[in-house]
Parts: structure tokens; sequence; C-alpha cells
């Protein structure tokens, strides 16, 4: 638009010039003509001067007259082309005010809510305000917002979309849906009632132009908004860019909704985990220390009768109470050491693990060893938490159901990668019959370390087989749960 005023106000300037000069040198022809004329035809040199003059006036004075009208019509154009320059301005700055005003409200309704639903169906209002702004009526207007599920498309926001098409597959893979999920950038179409996917839809196939615009952040691909108008529309750059704008907002909040949902089902995933610690902790309560008190007590009571009768039988009897009381401050020893292992805040990990597999061999009498202990070093202190309490739980397991008559833990490094790894030359286990009947089971064991493993983005591998022992291998990556250097120092 300005451009276009710099060029009539230049072409007018032009116009004016020329006109002028081309005018006055009429005005000079005339003049000359007039005064040869009067001279042939009045013979009086006294009269003659008079008529001359007069003659001259009069041509200045319709030349100046006709300057004028002409110079007030082309400043009229000038002016009418400026005030539709302002108005054009005025609205587009009204345009764009209204549009930052939207998406305001986009970002406080993103900030108010989880709910990704709400800010889609504001995401719609939205550009169809956009729309409306441009002059394109609401009732011409019809839109979609689509989301993947596995592969597929499914509308979760619609405007004017009817209800046949809920039931149409859309994959967006051809046409230009597929080409704007494939080039991450807004796709029109003014045909889409011969576009591969889009003509499946009735809303959109009687449209004359349609936008897509995709729902993406990096490789990750959410889905896609659909506009589409029944009447004509030339989308600007600013208008695309508005969209743009639009879809981020909606992306962010698709993020923060995946975000909660993989937070509440941490949450849960820690409840049942805490739920199974605290079963087996009063399982292991049960059958341990509980068990060796309440003998003890019996014990205690006997001892009182033969105390007077059979002295030394009673005495006898105060060495089985002090094994049976060594054994109750054993386990609980153990116990407290697995609610919390001083041992691995103030000697690392290796110290802890072979605290750990100390215990083991006292209640039952398992040859356990640790091998390459030193690279325990390589982890952080949060992976050291992690990887400990998963070679905990694999070292429970064998000793509770592998019936070895050795355990061997081993750490060593590969590379970028820590690798933990126990095996045992146990009975094994048919990991095909476990794995297809685990989750009837209901134990959450080989979930917890899997679970644990994937907060430290690592991974676990087991393998066994019948007769062939089992082996549990950890690998965690120590570009993100490595030491640090600092000042000469790990930390």
């Amino acid at each position: 638009m300005r451009k276009t005023i710099a060029s009539i106000i230049k072409k007018e300037r032009n116009w004016l010039l020329g006109f002028i000069i081309g005018s006055f040198s009429i005005l000079l022809i005339l003049v000359a003509i007039v005064t040869v004329s009067l001279a042939f035809f009045v013979p009086d040199p006294s009269q003659q001067w008079l008529v001359i003059l007069a003659a001259i006036a009069s041509l200045i004075f319709f030349y100046g007259m006709l300057l004028i009208i002409v110079i007030n019509r082309r400043a009229g154009r000038v002016i009418r082309a400026m005030i539709r320059f302002v108005e054009q301005e005025t609205h587009d700055l009204q345009a764009a005010a209204n549009r930052s005003r939207a998406l305001q409200a986009m970002a406080s309704t993103l900030r108010a809510t989880l709910s990704f639903e709400r800010v889609v169906e504001a995401a719609l209002d939205v550009c169809g305000l956009s729309l409306e702004e441009a002059g394109v009526p609401a009732r011409t207007m019809a839109g979609v917002v689509f989301l993947y599920e596995k592969d597929q498309l499914f509308p979760v926001a619609t405007r004017s979309f009817l209800p046949v098409d809920h039931q149409q597959q859309i994959f967006g893979t051809a046409g230009v849906l597929g080409e704007a999920l494939k080039q991450a950038v807004p796709a029109i179409t003014e045909d889409p009632a011969r576009d591969p996917e889009l003509r499946n839809l009735r809303t959109f196939r009687h449209c004359h132009t349609v936008v897509c615009v995709p729902l993406r952040v990096g490789f990750q691909i959410f889905g896609a908004m659909i506009i589409g108008t029944k009447v004509g529309v030339e989308f600007t750059d600013d208008q695309l860019a508005f969209f743009n704008s639009v879809a981020d907002h909606v992306v962010i909040a698709l993020q923060n909704a995946q975000l909660y949902e993989e937070l509440r089902e941490e949450k849960e995933h820690l409840l049942l985990a805490d739920e199974a610690a605290r079963k087996e902790l009063a399982r292991d309560l049960h059958d341990g220390p509980t068990q060796s008190v309440a003998a003890i007590a019996m014990r205690v009571n006997f001892i009182r009768s033969l105390i007077k009768r059979d002295p030394e039988q009673a005495v006898n009897e105060l060495a089985k109470v002090e094994e049976l009381a060594r054994e109750a401050s054993r386990n609980i020893r153990g116990m407290l050491f697995t609610l919390r292992p001083l041992v691995l805040e103030t000697e690392g990990l290796a110290a802890a693990l072979e605290h750990v597999m100390e215990r083991h061999a006292e209640l039952s009498g398992l040859n356990m060893r640790l091998v390459g202990g030193e690279y325990a070093d390589l982890l952080n202190d949060q992976a050291q938490g992690v990887v400990f309490t998963i070679m905990e739980e694999a070292l429970g397991n064998a000793r509770k159901y592998s019936q070895a008559e050795v355990v061997e833990m081993r750490f060593w490094r590969e590379g970028s990668l820590f690798v933990a790894q126990v095996s045992d030359d146990g009975v094994g286990f048919d990991m095909k019959s476990v794995n297809a009947s685990y989750h009837s089971r209901g134990s959450l064991g080989m979930v917890n370390m899997q679970e644990r493993a994937e907060r430290i983005e690592g991974s676990i591998r087991i393998e066994s087989a019948i007769n062939e022992g089992t082996t549990v291998t950890l690998v965690v990556p120590l570009n993100k749960n490595g030491q640090t250097v600092t000042n000469g120092q790990r930390g």
C-alpha cells in the first residue's frame, strides 16, 4: 500500500509538471497568434495594444482557472488514496491488536487449565475471528482439529463439521494434508473436492479454499488444524503466521496434557511400588523378626519354669534364645539397610552392594562376589541410587528363587555405557512362559526394575533358561549419568 501511494503521488506530480509545461507552451503560442491576428485586423496602433492586452489577460485568466481545476482534481485523487491508505493501515492495526488479544486469551486459557480440549476449541474460535476480520462471513467457514491416534487422525474439536465426517478414516498421508504434515508448514488448496483425502470429508468438499496447519514440534507430529471457507480467500503471510502461532499454542497444550498424563501414570506406578514394598516389608517382618520375637518369648517362658527345676537345661535354652535374638537383630538390620542404605551415601555403590551380598550370604549361605567395583565411581549420585535399587532387587531374586550356589555381580564400561550384571548358576526359568503369565501373576519386580532404569535412560535385559541360570544386565548411558569434574574434583 505504501508503494502504491508513493507511485500515485509521483505519477500525479509528473502529470502536473507535464500539464503546466505543455499548457504554458500552448498559451505562448496562442498569445503569439492573437498578437499577429490583432495587428493584422486592427489598423489603429493605439487600439491595437489595448485589444492585445485584453486578449492576453483573458487567456491568462482562463489558463489559471483551468490550472486550478486540474490541480484540485488531481489533489483529490491523492487525498482519496491517502484516506484509503490510512483506513487500511488502521484496519490492519486493529486486526493485529485483535489477533494479539486472541493469542493472549489462548495463553490465559493455557495457563488456567490442563485440559487441552479447551485450548483446541479456543484455537478454532481465534482462527475464525481472524478470517471474519478479513471479510469472510462466519456462516461460510468450517474447521476441525485432528489428532493422531496410532496411525489415524481423529477429530477432537470442530466448527460446522458434518456428523457423517466423524466416521471417515483420515491418515494424513496424501494431498494438501499430507503435504502440510510432511513439510511442517501450512498448505493451501483451492480445489478440495479433488484432494485425495479432503474429498472424503463432505464438510470441505464444497469449500472454495482450505488451509491445513500442522500441529508439530521437532519430529513429533500431533495432528493438523484444517480451516475451510466457501468463498475464495487469498491468505496473506501474516494470516499464515498467525495460524502457525495458534498451532504452537495448541501443541504446547497437548504437550502439557501429555506430561500431566505421564506424571499421573508415574504417580500410580510409584504408589503401586510403594504398596508392594510395604507388603513385602510386612511379609518379611512377619516371617522373620516377628516369628523370632515370638519364639524368644515362648522360650523365656519355658526357661522361667526350668530355672528351679533344671538349671542346666535352662542355661542351654538361654543359648538358643541368644541365637534367636542375634538372628532377629540381623534381619532387622537388613531391613533397615534396605529402607535407608547409609553405606551408599557414605562409601558409595560398590561398598553398599557388598554389604547387601554379605547379608544375603549370611541368610542363605550363597557364595556371592562383586567384580569391577571400581567402575561404580563412573556414575553420579542419583544414578548410583537407582543402580543400587535395581541390583539389590536382582540379588534378592537370586537368593529367593535361583537355588544357585554362586551369584556374581560384575561392573564394567563399554565406550560411553556403564554395564552392571548379576548372574547365577541356579535352576533358571522359562522366559516365554513367565512373560506370558507375568501380568496375571500380579508381580511388580521386573516392572519396577525396568521403570527405575528408564528414569536414568537405561535399559534392562533378563536372560534365562531352565537349568542354565539367570542373567540380569543393566546398561546406563554415562553421558547423562556420569560423574562431572569440577575444580579437579568429581561431583
